[in-house]
């Protein structure tokens, strides 16, 4: 994972959480939800999924005031059989919805030792990986993910069809936090062409197509990007992209991502209607957790001692994660210029205090 540059200001999460939080409920946005939100991208900032995070607030804001997100929802849970749960979000913040499915899955999990629950009805839910790390946090193995609105070009195709399609998997780690991965089936979340438009910086190459299909770097020029494996083999990226669409929509009842309207308007009124997909395992019915956890260690010992190419290290999954996480649960997390003058301008309107920030170069 390559850590973006952001120029903007720092400020403590412990003070950024309930800001947030505030700054929904003042909006009209039930409690529940609104914690839900801001703990899961205060919770992506803290851990370096930037794009994820914080900067996502303004966006959830406009959804909200359009009436695409509904303030107040009543979640329905509904158990489909012994290991299988479906949560109906009734159109509020995904971050919400998600959580409670982890939280049912795992109760499912413990009897039965795996369970997938189904999100429906659901809207954008920020790093799906979150969700994923907070099972692992429980004591279970997660896998997560979700489908949205297309930006993705299809293996050899000039237009978008795919949503960037994220797919997580989180495994509970004796003595150290979870190790999670968290990807896009896209060769970068178009959250990271929108953070590069505010930062100012290129995209690298071949990750993003301007709107005649064709690869560019200008971050203002992208309008679509590229399946994970590129020009060459993308194949590989659309394939799982599929997969996510189809585990997101066929098992929710959604439709897939290109029948989806987009995230980015105009038209904020209408719910989009996102579903999400997760399996949650319980170790413990499938070994003795001495065993799992010992298995756990020695994979990763053994990962991350394998030979480097030289000024190189090899790292397991979220390894670069968790030493961002501990660097900013001192330094506090970044936020860039546009996102932090942004909830500057909410909190003058509804008369929120803003935490305090340092400015920061990046």
């Amino acid at each position: 994972m390559a850590l973006e540059k952001i120029a903007g200001v720092r400020a403590a999460a412990r003070d950024v959480e309930p800001f947030v939080a505030e700054l929904f409920t003042a909006a009209g946005v039930n409690r529940e939800s609104a914690e839900a939100c801001a703990r899961a991208v205060v919770d992506a900032s803290a851990r370096a999924y930037d794009t994820h995070g914080v900067r996502l607030i303004p966006f959830y804001m406009q959804g909200l005031a359009g009436g695409r997100i509904n303030k107040t929802p009543s979640l329905t849970v509904t158990e489909k059989a012994a290991s299988a749960v479906h949560v109906d979000a009734d159109d509020g913040l995904g971050h919400y919805a998600s959580y409670r499915a982890i939280d049912e899955a795992a109760k499912l999990a413990e009897k039965t030792g795996v369970a997938v629950a189904t999100v429906g009805r659901s809207t954008h839910h920020g790093a799906t990986g979150v969700y994923t790390r907070y099972a692992a946090t429980k004591g279970f193995v997660a896998i997560g993910m979700t489908h949205a609105d297309a930006m993705v070009i299809p293996h050899g195709g000039a237009s978008a069809f795919f949503g960037t399609n994220p797919l997580s998997f989180a495994v509970p780690v004796e003595g150290e936090d979870p190790m999670v991965l968290d990807m896009a089936t896209s060769s970068i979340p178009f959250n990271r062409v929108g953070l590069r438009r505010a930062t100012g910086q290129p995209l690298p190459e071949e990750v993003a197509v301007d709107d005649k299909g064709e690869f560019t770097t200008d971050a203002n020029a992208a309008v679509w990007v590229a399946p994970v494996g590129g020009a060459d083999y993308g194949y590989k990226g659309s394939g799982l992209a599929g997969m996510v669409d189809l585990l997101c929509s066929a098992f929710t009842g959604m439709g897939h991502g290109k029948t989806m309207a987009s995230f980015n308007g105009p038209d904020f009124s209408k719910p989009i209607q996102i579903g999400h997909f997760f399996i949650v395992l319980s170790p413990a019915v499938f070994q003795a957790l001495s065993a799992f956890d010992a298995r756990i260690s020695d994979f990763l010992a053994d990962l991350r001692a394998q030979p480097a190419k030289p000024g190189q290290k090899v790292y397991a999954p979220s390894d670069i994660e968790k030493g961002e996480a501990k660097k900013r649960a001192v330094e506090g997390i970044p936020v860039d210029n546009v996102t932090w003058g942004a909830l500057e301008g909410f909190a003058a309107q509804y008369g929120v205090k803003v935490p305090a920030a340092t400015a920061d170069a990046g």
